[in-house]
């Protein structure tokens, strides 16, 4: 029996269909009516393999199709939700951080912390897990961090993922857990396709829990935004890494403060298979160098790198018994064959000849600080910023801790004002634990306080605040203009324009400026230092009583007032609390 002509064309086109093209797809879901047809995996008979598919060539870029927001749909304890949008592999970083940060309206990155790991699933001992979790999202949160991630829902990301859940708390505006994942690996993709056109964003319910006998996978539920890379394939990793690495690098050269080089960035490695390591490689070759911070005990790579680099500690070299034990041993680690483990370990090696760069973190050791702030030391110490710019640095994150154990330490060499800079940006950012640092270090108010900073930081943009002082100010010249029928100008003293004035009490201006500025926890520390704590109890809760007052006349928020009521109370508790002190003590004298 024979076909004719028509019905062998049919089946020559439904053998044609479910092929398999080097893009990942069968042949059937192809449209290439504009472009070159696609190029299978299993030419039919007679045809040759071509291998030299290409995205350039053989893919075609279109608007995207996915973006909005999804909602997981598996957390019955709170709701989950995470701004996503599907991107071409070629975007352009500097395009992605405009979208992260004015459409997202993420919080601009204070440190980039990246996690690099195991992509399958692997079991963490429970130390290493505590110290990884706690220390990764304590880090994050404590300095305004981003964290990247591959954002699926097995291995290190599926761990991150746990560790937001833990140790991130409710607020989700302060999540920054970024999943940057192949959009043709993750399951359910269609689900995330659609745009609802009359509003801004759409909800997509999404299942996290994805069929176990997909070799694809799903995106974790605890990640606050995605980046879905897409190269036109199907079903392969590996494509995002590029695009990641590009916008790493970009997210580095953004500033956290007018005074310094760059945001921080730091690689955090947990367990890892043998790409891993070429990865760490890369990292730490990189001019400037990117520190790493090695979880050891996470398995794996990990375990690897802490090996060697605690081995060849002093410029030591490894004896040949110990190599040749190393070698069978990334052979069993990885189920390789000797000579891909001797290539491994010619990598290992290389990435010692970077060893100041990577940071081996023992969770059983008791002789570590905690993860959070070895990890942020790491970080700073990984950089080759000066003392003065690490303090700046640890002074937007406001880690005292790790200004005082790593940056403010004897012998560091400051450069003239570099210091006094320093108090006054812990002033106008109230950090409080960093003034009281910067005193007990030796920073006196009689050397850092002039008129002009004194100016400067009654100057500064401090947001509601500025609006009240403003509203003062003109409530005072109006009632002077009331009392005299007119106002004078205030003129500088001739010859003392330009001089740098200090200040005769010098506490007393500044806790007065902290007032007027609603800082009370500053109000209270700096009310501590100098002289005279009675007489400034009692004025600050005068003012604060004052500013109440106007804050009810003017028919601002009651909350204001309130918050006004509270700062007075305390003050004057305090002064109440003074006076039974010297009652008590006068009292017993003859």
């Amino acid at each position: 029996m024979t076909l004719n002509s028509s019905t062998a064309r049919y089946a020559q086109l439904h053998d044609l269909s479910l092929a398999r093209c080097c893009c990942g797809r069968l042949m059937g879901e192809h449209s290439w009516r504009e472009s070159l047809p696609p190029i299978s995996l299993y030419p039919g008979p007679g045809q040759d393999l071509v291998e030299n598919w290409s995205m350039e060539q053989h893919t075609k870029a279109s608007p995207t199709n996915a973006y909005g927001t999804v909602d997981f749909q598996d957390t019955a304890t709170r709701v989950c939700r995470a701004k996503y949008v599907r991107v071409a592999v070629d975007s352009k970083p500097e395009v992605l951080l405009q979208l992260m940060l004015r459409e997202w309206q993420m919080e601009r990155p204070k440190l980039l912390l990246t996690v690099q790991g195991g992509s399958e699933n692997f079991t963490l001992p429970l130390k290493v897990k505590q110290a990884f979790s706690k220390g990764l999202i304590t880090a994050a949160i404590s300095t305004g961090a981003w964290i990247l991630t591959d954002g699926i829902n097995t291995g290190v990301s599926k761990y991150v993922g746990e560790a937001v859940k833990t140790f991130g708390g409710h607020n989700l505006r302060k999540r920054n857990t970024v999943g940057i994942t192949p959009w043709g690996v993750i399951d359910n993709n269609s689900d995330l396709l659609g745009r609802d056109v009359r509003t801004k964003y759409v909800f997509r319910p999404y299942q996290p829990l994805g069929n176990p006998l997909s070799k694809r996978a799903c995106l974790n539920g605890f990640h606050s935004h995605f980046l879905l890379v897409d190269d036109g394939t199907l079903g392969k990793h590996g494509c995002h890494q590029g695009l990641r690495r590009k916008l790493e690098k970009h997210i580095q050269l953004q500033k956290i403060h007018p005074r310094e080089s760059g945001c921080l960035w730091c690689v955090v490695v947990v367990e890892g298979g043998p790409a891993i390591v070429s990865t760490v490689l890369d990292y730490v070759s990189n001019v400037p160098p990117v520190p790493v911070f090695v979880f050891e005990g996470s398995g794996r790579a990990a375990d690897l790198l802490a090996f060697l680099h605690k081995q060849t500690a002093n410029d030591r070299q490894l004896d040949a018994d110990i190599k040749e034990d190393f070698l069978l041993r990334i052979g069993d680690v990885f189920g390789v064959e000797m000579a891909e483990a001797s290539q491994l370990y010619t990598l290992l090696l290389q990435c010692m000849d970077h060893r100041q760069s990577i940071t081996i973190f023992d969770s059983e050791s008791d002789d570590h600080a905690p993860a959070d702030a070895a990890i942020l030391t790491t970080s700073l110490k990984g950089t080759r910023a000066s003392p003065a710019e690490q303090l700046s640095m640890a002074l937007a994150w406001d880690r005292a801790d790790v200004a005082q154990k790593e940056v403010l330490v004897y012998g560091q060499h400051w450069p003239v004002g570099s210091l006094e800079q320093a108090m006054l940006d812990a002033l106008v950012m109230d950090r409080v634990s960093f003034v009281k640092l910067l005193i007990d270090n030796g920073m006196t108010m009689s050397r850092f306080l002039t008129v002009d900073r004194l100016e400067e930081l009654y100057n500064m943009p401090q947001g509601q605040t500025d609006c009240f002082l403003h509203h003062l100010v003109e409530d005072a010249k109006q009632e002077q203009d009331f009392s005299t029928g007119s106002s004078r100008e205030v003129t500088p003293i001739p010859g003392l324009v330009n001089a740098p004035l200090l200040i005769a009490f010098n506490f007393n201006d500044v806790f007065v400026w902290a007032v007027l500025h609603q800082r009370q926890q500053m109000a209270l520390f700096l009310w501590q230092h100098g002289e005279e704590a009675l007489a400034r109890a009692t004025v600050a809760c005068k003012l604060y009583r004052s500013m109440g007052f106007e804050a009810r006349q003017g028919s601002m928020d009651d909350n204001i007032s309130e918050r006004f009521k509270k700062y007075s109370l305390e003050f004057g508790q305090l002064a109440v609390d003074m006076l039974d002190c010297a009652f008590v003590r006068t009292s017993r004298w003859p």
